[in-house]
């Protein structure tokens, strides 16, 4: 990316080995304020990116960069090396893959239930995913003179709630957020997912299944996003006492974290 391109707000950042690689800035909040532009970025695995993105990401001041993957993820798609510090032992997961093949077995797994499975992992997920997130706040908030990259294996799931969470902790409507969210649609190539993962089932010497089966595993629906928000406020009330009680952050935190990434 040429100097010109790289101070052209864009949604996409438009990296030769980028995988939906998204920058968060941009949006407008609830008071009228605007989340600032090339600070804070979500993406899919970084194993593909070029000498050329590397060199572009340095350029946009890239320090920190959370890798949310568990190690046989990593081991699949190594990141490449980037000149920033690398937070790669978060090893999480959103649910269980054991109810999916569960059912596979028994014959149980149709397009429905797969659907049900995927948004019940969204809505019981509150609890275990909330000292990961607090990790990661916390590094945002020490690194706001930087930019930040977050990421998981394709930047849908559990990089997509971090993201739901930093858009409304800096206070960008609900709206905005489950759009966000389901602009992975968009950007990302989701027939090529399915491709990986019926390989994987033919690894597994499965011999049957319909494609409409993986598809909730594959994509993003907006019932899964709005799942996790029914859990939050299920378990806390609201998003805010969420971040303030799950994720451990004070009043002041946040006011500092909306200081640092809001432009007035």
């Amino acid at each position: 990316m040429s100097a010109d391109e790289l101070n052209v707000p864009t949604r996409l950042l438009p990296l030769e080995g980028g995988i939906n690689f998204r920058d968060l800035g941009g949006y407008v909040t609830d008071d009228g304020r605007e989340v600032s532009w090339r600070k804070i970025f979500r993406c899919g695995h970084l194993a593909n990116l070029t000498e050329q993105d590397i060199e572009t990401l340095a350029d946009l001041n890239v320090t920190a960069v959370h890798d949310f993957r568990r190690e046989d993820e990593q081991q699949r798609n190594p990141s490449q090396s980037l000149r920033a510090e690398f937070y790669n032992d978060y090893a999480m997961s959103i649910g269980s893959m054991s109810k999916f093949w569960e059912y596979m077995a028994s014959e149980q797994l149709t397009a429905e239930s797969a659907h049900d499975l995927v948004v019940g992992s969204y809505r019981s997920c509150v609890q275990d995913v909330a000292p990961h997130y607090a990790r990661l706040f916390r590094s945002l908030l020490a690194n706001g003179d930087n930019a930040s990259i977050f990421h998981c294996s394709v930047g849908k799931d559990r990089t997509g709630l971090a993201a739901a969470l930093i858009l409304s902790a800096l206070g960008v409507p609900r709206e905005t957020v489950v759009n966000d969210y389901l602009l992975t649609q968009e950007y990302f190539d989701i027939d090529g997912l399915m491709l990986t993962v019926e390989q994987h089932l033919r690894d597994a010497r499965v011999e049957q299944w319909e494609r409409s089966w993986l598809l909730p595993y594959c994509g993003v629906h907006q019932d899964n996003i709005e799942a996790f928000f029914e859990g939050v406020e299920s378990g806390y009330g609201s998003v805010e006492r969420y971040l303030q009680q799950g994720l451990e952050l004070s009043d002041s935190d946040l006011q500092v974290f909306r200081k640092m990434y809001l432009n007035e």
